[in-house]
C-alpha cells in the first residue's frame, strides 16, 4: 500500500495527509515551506490592516460608510477606492448570485471567475498588455457588488439611483486598482457575463426556460462547460484572491 505523504503547516504544523506531493487545497508555499489556508488568509488579513490611528474620524462616523474586513472604512456617498484591499473585494464577493435562490449556495466570487475562464481564449489571441487587461476586466466586471451588494437584475432595472451609485463604483474602482474598459472589452465581458449565466441557470437553477436576457446566446457552445461543484464561501475568496493577486502584482499596485 503506498503511503501517504505528509504535509505539515510551517506556521501551525496543522499536519494533513495526500495521496501525492501535491499540496492540500487552499495551501500554497511561502519561502519555499508549505502554508496551510488558514494560516495563508490570516497572514493577508495582517498585511492588509491599515493605520486605523490616521483614518478619518469623520469617514468613520458617517452614516454612509462601512468598515471593510481589513478595518478601513468605506463611505458610499463618495467612495475613496484607495482604502480597499484585494482582501476586501475577495471578501465581499463570497454573497450569493441569484438572491441566494439555487440550489447550492454560488457566490459572486465564483462567477467572476468563471467570466474570467470565458474570456481566456480571446485574451491568449490578443496576448501582452491587451489580453491581461480583458482578464483584469473579466475578474473585476462585478467588484462593486463587494460592497453595494448584488441586486437582483430585475430589481436593479427598477432602480436607477442604485444604477448612478454602481457606474461610479465602477469607475473610481477600475481607476485606483488598475484595470481600464473600452467599448470593445466592456462587450467581451458581457458577453462572457450571458454566457456564464446561461451556466448558471442551467447549472444551479435547473433549468433553460426562456429567459430574454439570453436570447442570442448559444447554449449547444457552451455544453461542455459546466460547473462541477460550488465552492464554500471561503474557498471562493481565496480562489478570487489568489487570481487577483496573479492579474496585479503588488509591485506594480503600489507603484499605481
Amino acid at each position: 500500500m503506498t503511503q501517504p505523504f505528509v504535509h505539515e503547516c510551517a506556521v501551525c504544523h496543522t499536519v494533513h495527509n495526500s495521496p501525492d506531493r501535491e499540496l492540500p487545497t487552499g495551501w500554497r508555499r511561502s519561502g519555499g515551506l508549505p502554508v496551510c489556508g488558514d494560516c495563508d488568509r490570516n497572514a493577508r488579513l495582517r498585511l492588509a490592516q491599515p493605520d486605523l490611528a490616521n483614518g478619518s474620524d469623520q469617514a468613520m462616523r458617517s452614516e454612509t460608510s462601512i468598515r471593510l474586513l481589513s478595518g478601513a472604512y468605506l463611505d458610499l456617498a463618495d467612495p475613496d477606492c484607495s482604502v480597499i484591499a484585494p482582501i476586501d473585494i475577495a471578501a465581499g464577493l463570497r454573497q450569493p448570485r441569484f438572491s441566494a435562490q439555487t440550489r447550492q449556495f454560488y457566490t459572486i466570487a465564483q462567477h467572476s471567475l468563471l467570466v474570467l475562464r470565458l474570456v481566456s481564449s480571446a485574451a491568449r489571441a490578443l496576448g501582452g498588455e491587451k489580453g491581461l487587461q480583458l482578464r483584469r476586466c473579466a475578474l473585476m466586471h462585478d467588484a462593486a457588488e463587494a460592497f453595494l451588494h448584488d441586486i437582483t437584475r430585475p430589481l436593479k432595472i427598477q432602480l436607477a439611483d442604485y444604477r448612478a451609485i454602481e457606474a461610479r463604483m465602477e469607475t473610481r474602482l477600475a481607476a485606483t486598482i488598475g484595470f481600464e474598459f473600452t467599448q470593445w472589452r466592456r462587450e467581451q465581458v458581457k458577453l462572457a457575463d450571458l454566457q456564464a449565466l446561461a451556466i448558471e441557470q442551467r447549472d444551479l437553477v435547473g433549468n433553460t426556460d426562456a429567459w430574454p436576457i439570453l436570447d442570442g446566446i448559444d447554449r449547444a457552445e457552451l455544453a461542455g462547460i459546466k460547473i462541477g461543484r460550488c465552492w464554500h464561501p471561503d474557498e471562493a475568496m481565496d480562489r478570487f484572491l489568489a487570481a487577483f493577486e496573479d492579474l496585479f502584482p503588488t509591485e506594480e499596485r503600489k507603484a499605481a
